[in-house]
């Protein structure tokens, strides 16, 4: 799958096949899913990294925000695999690797977000060339980890399991992403997913779809003029 230009691309996306997905099929659809989620993280570092030197004078404060809520989105997404989705897949393969890759590069991200959290705060002054440095620390082990995570959780790995129990896991971990905030994290995803790529994800009735963004979109918006896409799936560009 080939991303927008308008998403910069210091650190890789994973590829994607565009064919039609059913997400009912959790065997051959759920590595898919991650994949698809983990490309949402990506671009948003890419946006961290490219426009880190360019904030302009007054969105420092949106700056950090933007960049508080995908690290937050980030830590979300990891308690759920490390609490859910890990221990159900650990009764057949070792899934201690993943939960080790996280802890690498959790020290320097906390690094980078307690300096975001002064600047939000007004308590620090804004550098962009140490908000990039900062992104540098972590960043190549964090993506190298999230493109390798993909196979552990392949089609032929996840058709060893009852399907009965894979669906019950995965109805569980759906609950936990459901509890997020419209405001922050599914306004992040809706502005940093591809929908001309992948259009059907993520599987959520149109009205929702809808109501993030044309409400939830709006608390935040303006983190959101750093993002990939806009609340309708247009590239933008940060200018």
């Amino acid at each position: 799958m080939s991303d927008s230009p308008a998403s910069p691309a210091r650190f890789p996306l994973i590829e994607i096949s565009t064919v039609k997905l059913d997400f009912q099929d959790h065997v051959t659809t759920f590595s898919t899913e991650m994949a698809l989620i983990h490309n949402v993280f990506i671009r948003g570092l890419n946006c961290i990294w490219e426009y880190a030197p360019v904030v302009k004078k007054g969105d420092e404060c949106a700056f950090a925000g933007y960049s508080l809520t995908w690290a937050g989105l980030v830590h979300d997404h990891h308690h759920g695999e490390e609490d859910i989705i890990f221990p159900f897949l650990q009764e057949k393969f070792d899934m201690g690797h993943n939960v080790e890759q996280h802890k690498e590069f959790l020290q320097d991200l906390a690094t980078f977000e307690e300096y975001m959290t002064g600047v939000f705060q007004k308590k620090l002054t804004y550098d962009g060339e140490k908000a990039r440095q900062l992104v540098e620390a972590f960043g190549d082990s964090m993506v190298s980890h999230l493109h390798e995570e993909i196979p552990t959780i392949s089609p032929e790995r996840l058709g060893e399991y009852d399907k009965v129990a894979l669906d019950k896991m995965i109805k569980i971990h759906d609950d936990h992403i459901k509890s997020q905030s419209m405001f922050t994290a599914f306004s992040l995803v809706a502005t940093h997913h591809d929908f001309q790529g992948v259009p059907s994800w993520p599987p959520m009735p149109a009205p929702v779809i809808w109501i993030i963004r044309n409400v939830g979109y709006w608390r935040y918006r303006s983190y959101w003029k750093f993002a990939p896409y806009t609340r309708y799936g247009k590239a933008q560009k940060y200018v």
